[in-house]
């Protein structure tokens, strides 16, 4: 069949609804019944499997069976590295000093060309590798019918009409169809998110297996359909290798890049007037050709950030030794560090990252049908004091009589097994009690046919036989509900001959569904005997305990959160609610109507639901393209990946799978969202350290650019290039330990502005400038010993001259970062030791440099009123730059307070050891202690913010951090469809809390 029919099948089986091509689930679903059809013409043709020839023709076709490597030649990665503004500028200048013979400034200025291009190909060849990691993760082997013999071969040997042997616990290699055999149940968890297995081949999942699922049970043959980049799983794996393929550049990074090669080109234009100016109107090109080309080289020089690479290599590894140590991220991109600083979109998986991924019985949901039906199962019933507790109690005995004991890890049994061993712990003997009283002889497993267990069990009183049954509610109460089905035994409860009960059952349990539950209905009956049904056993996957106040702090800190998952809709709407988050989650094949109309839903929806790889990858990349937002994605499966490589912040959290940890740009080493706040925290602090070393590095360039210019434009006094050289190097060396400088951390998100990044650095460069031009007009008031009055002898060019204004040139840059690292008035801001230490060591060596090693060197009088000048022009500075963000920024956003975050942390306390147990009814419970107390402290937080708000003085406020008012949070409301969604103002009234919150007026009180 496949010989005769490939582009039927491959159009049918390897094709995913694209964006943009206005595809339905409907029209997806239509296409795999059609490829069932078709393929169960030939069935047997195809078990056979493919010869060894017709393997070898499939192989030139399709290609191997993995993602093809994307080579880039280590001599092209070479010579990148001097290719761009900075590296062409270095070595503009290393040609100008050779051609002016100044030799020792062009082995100087090589070797700041050579240390950058390392630092480059270090990046590049990070990249290569990680590339390399990410295609052998499909190596593993398979057995594989070839020439009609099973024989075991590399997965990437396989091509689709192969026919492979799947059995428990093996991983599916490509996309395959279900041929003969047991019916496999399928985790899809790395995929979907679903907790629960599917099974296969199943009416409402057909035949196609896709790649990157798991075998939990069964053995059977099936035949690929797809395989390597033209899978599901795959085609997102080569969009990752795509986007892994050059090393990563921040936004930041990028922007900052922008504003240097500005003021580069400007330094050019400068450079190019400089020589006409020197070398045609003052005659420089006849008198003093080397002296005009080293007036130039110094411009030039002085224009480059000659350390900015390395000091942010510097800066971001300690950085990312801090998330390691302190928050629990192991950063592998190191541009994260930068981006999640900027991050104005969380872009969350449900399960295992807001959820525990495991399944549990809410004890204070279950739901009995019947009070009188409980006399008949129990004789014992009557002496119940609490027949409400005690119907609860029956039926979760009844069904674990009905589950296999010794299956603790699966999704069903599991579940009931725990809330069992939680019910003992919390109501005392009474449940263990009454489970002595019954036994398990024996049980017919789960079948996708039937959808329910059912189990012979023995009443020890009087030694008769019950039969057990659970599973699906319209099963339960009928099994011939949608049709006969093949079980052995069939019946139809008692209560359905009640008018309105099997309604009543059936509105309960959509009324369960609807609020995200999935349901286990039982019913009980005497062997012989007319069945009876008992009620249901509601699950859900819960909440981790710190999951609602780190949403909540999260939104707090200007970051909006959606949910993205692959399971249904009604579970995402009830996770949501209960976490805090927006409920408007829609289904995912709305990602997929294109356009401005597809985008706008991704902006304004709160998440969605049921999603494909593909739909959470268009997620992250609509609201980068068509808002400009910094967007972050969390996930721990294969179905997360290609969105964790196309976000700037992809983190996979702890137990993620190779493939999502392979992807993302941040691994969290422990549980839940808590470490991503962290994260956040710490890398707005990381941002602030850059940002005020770029903004210093730029105005001290602004500064040494503008009046350098001044001083050769209206005095004719140019400055030594080795004096520049050296001013850029101390200056840069000095401010290394400013990735270990104190800094706090804003409240909204960072972006580096270019209008604000230019705006601020001008001002600093500009004031600075001022005050060096006042110096320089001052030297023959006595600053400066030796220097004549211009009057008579000319504005100063002496060596002694240039001595004193590169000394002061140095100070005063050293002393500006001060000014540039502080939000308020310098001396209300505390450097760290280090960078303190080190500024001030630079100072001395510049002075000592002054006044021992230069020729014509300064006296220890003239070196001590230059310091004084300085440090009387640092206030200066100062108080420009608190006009400057007075007038532009004094709207900015406040701070996070770390220490009241770590006494909330300690009141909340550590996590529960029972967390993703079922809930117990009982308000002393452990973990409903502790996710009770979660949602308190946000409502405490808000009590204390106003109080804190009231207590401190505005202009205090912004003298101190520069800034004046609380985080603005956007609207997490969005209108669709001409409804209004809004978020959830706290816990459904209607059925509850599953973690027995506080009511939401309290939560979110205004």
């Amino acid at each position: 069949l496949f010989a005769a029919e490939p582009q039927a099948l491959l159009s049918l089986a390897q094709r995913t609804p694209r964006r943009g091509q206005g595809v339905k689930m409907a029209d997806l679903k239509a296409g795999l019944v059609a490829n069932d059809k078709l393929a169960s013409m030939a069935v047997s043709k195809e078990r056979a499997g493919l010869t060894s020839a017709q393997a070898a023709q499939k192989m030139e076709e399709f290609g191997p069976n993995e993602i093809p490597a994307v080579e880039t030649p280590i001599w092209k990665i070479i010579l990148s590295q001097f290719v761009g503004a900075m590296p062409i500028m270095l070595e503009i200048s290393c040609i100008i000093s050779a051609l002016a013979g100044d030799w020792p400034d062009f082995f100087v200025i090589l070797a700041m060309v050579v240390v950058n291009a390392l630092l480059g190909f270090r990046e590049e060849m990070k990249a290569k590798n990680a590339l390399l990691e990410l295609t052998n993760q499909m190596e593993s082997t398979i057995t594989c019918v070839r020439d009609g013999t099973p024989n075991t071969i590399g997965v990437t040997q396989l091509v689709p009409g192969d026919v492979i042997h799947l059995r428990g616990g093996s991983l599916t290699p490509a996309d395959v169809e279900w041929m003969e055999g047991d019916v496999l149940s399928i985790d899809t968890a790395a995929l979907t998110g679903e907790p629960l297995p599917r099974k296969y081949p199943s009416d409402e999942y057909g035949k196609l297996i896709l790649s990157g699922t798991t075998v939990k049970q069964g053995e059977a043959y099936c035949i690929i359909r797809a395989t390597g980049i033209n899978t599901e799983i795959g085609a997102g794996q080569a969009d990752i290798m795509a986007d892994r393929a050059t090393a990563s550049v921040s936004v930041f990074e990028q922007k900052v890049m922008m504003v240097v090669n500005i003021v580069i080109s400007i330094a050019v234009l400068d450079a190019i007037l400089i020589v006409v100016v020197q070398g045609l109107l003052r005659g420089g090109w006849d008198t003093n050709f080397k002296g005009t080309l080293l007036t130039a080289l110094s411009i030039l020089i002085g224009a480059v950030p000659i350390a900015l690479p390395l000091v942010l290599q510097v800066t971001m590894a300690i950085g990312a030794y801090r998330m390691a140590t302190k928050h629990h991220a192991i950063v592998t991109r190191m541009s994260a560090l930068q981006d999640i600083a900027s991050m104005d979109v969380l872009c969350s998986d449900k399960t295992g990252t807001l959820t525990t991924a495991r399944m549990s019985i809410n004890l204070d949901m279950i739901w009995a049908a019947k009070d009188d039906v409980i006399d008949l199962i129990d004789p014992y019933a009557y002496r119940s004091q609490d027949r409400v507790a005690y119907q609860k109690q029956l039926l979760l005995v009844m069904g674990i009589m009905g589950s296999n004991a010794d299956k603790k890890d699966d999704a069903i049994d599991g579940a009931v097994l725990r809330a069992f061993d939680l019910m003992k712990k919390e109501q005392g003997d009474a449940p263990a009690t009454m489970k002595e009283g019954y036994k398990q002889l024996d049980l017919t497993g789960f079948n996708p046919e039937v959808k329910r267990t059912v189990a012979t069990v023995q009443r020890l009183y009087d030694s008769k036989k019950l039969i057990v049954a659970k599973g699906l509610a319209s099963k339960i109460l009928d099994t011939s509900s949608g049709g006969q089905d093949s079980g052995a035994l069939q019946w139809k409860c008692e209560e359905c001959e009640t008018e309105g009960f099997a309604e009543m059952v059936n509105k309960k349990d959509a009324e369960l569904s609807a609020a995200g539950y999935k349901t286990l209905a039982v019913a009980v009956g005497i062997e012989g005997e007319k069945m009876h049904f008992l009620g249901l056993l509601p699950m859900i996957d819960p909440p981790r305990f710190d999951t609602a106040i780190t949403v909540q702090r999260l939104m707090e800190a200007g970051v909006e959160v959606k949910m993205i998952t692959g399971d249904h809709l009604n579970i995402a709407i009830e996770t949501a609610r209960l976490v805090g988050m927006a409920t408007n989650i829609l289904p995912g094949e709305m990602t997929r109507e294109g356009g401005h109309t597809g985008d706008e839903i991704i902006k304004e929806s709160g998440g969605f639901a049921q999603v494909l790889p593909r739909d959470k990858r268009e997620c992250v990349l609509a609201l980068q393209r068509s808002y400009n937002l910094v967007v972050g994605m969390t996930g721990d499966g294969v179905n997360d990946a290609p969105a964790l490589s196309a976000a700037q912040c992809g983190i996979a959290v702890e137990d993620a799978t190779d493939a999502a940890k392979n992807a993302a740009a941040m691994i969290l080493t422990t549980e839940g969202l808590s470490a991503v706040f962290g994260a956040v925290v710490e890398s707005r602090k990381i941002f602030a350290r850059l940002f005020s070393y770029v903004s210093y590095r730029l105005a001290a360039t602004i500064q040494i650019l503008l009046y350098l210019s001044i001083l050769i434009y209206a005095f004719d006094c140019s400055l030594d290039p080795l004096y520049v050289i050296l001013l850029a190097l101390f200056n840069d060396v000095t401010m290394i330990p400013v990735a270990e400088d104190n800094q706090l951390a804003a409240a909204e998100p960072q972006h580096a502005e270019l209008g604000h990044l230019i705006g601020f650095s001008m001002t600093l460069g500009i004031f600075q400038s001022v005050a060096s031009l006042v110096f320089y007009l001052s030297m023959d008031m006595g600053l400066v010993k030796g220097i004549e009055s211009h009057l008579d002898a000319g504005w100063p060019k002496s060596v002694h001259a240039q001595n004193a204004i590169w000394l002061q040139v140095s100070i005063a840059a050293e002393f500006l970062i001060f000014s540039a690292r502080a939000p308020g008035l310098f001396f209300f801001s505390m450097p760290s030791h280090e960078l303190l230490i080190s500024t001030m060591l630079g100072n001395v060596i510049s002075t000592l440099l002054a006044i021992y090693a230069f020729d014509d060197p300064l006296d220890w009088d003239e070196a001590i009123t230059i310091w004084i000048f300085d440090i009387a022009a640092l206030f200066a500075v100062d108080i420009a730059k608190m006009a400057y963000k007075y007038i532009n920024s004094a709207d900015a956003a406040g701070i996070i307070d770390e220490d009241e975050i770590a006494r909330e942390d300690q009141q909340l306390g550590e996590k529960p050891h029972n967390e993703g147990e079922p809930v117990a009814p009982k308000d002393h419970a452990g973990s409903i202690r502790k996710q009770r107390e979660s949602v308190k402290l946000i409502g405490q937080m808000k009590n204390r913010g106003a109080s804190v708000k009231s207590q401190r003085g505005a202009s205090m406020k912004f003298l101190t951090h520069g800034q004046q008012r609380q985080t603005s949070i956007r609207s997490r409301s969005a209108v669709i469809g001409n409804k209004t969604h809004t978020r959830a103002a706290g816990p459904s009234q209607k059925f509850g809390d599953l973690r027995k919150r506080t009511p939401g007026s309290v939560i979110y009180q205004k």
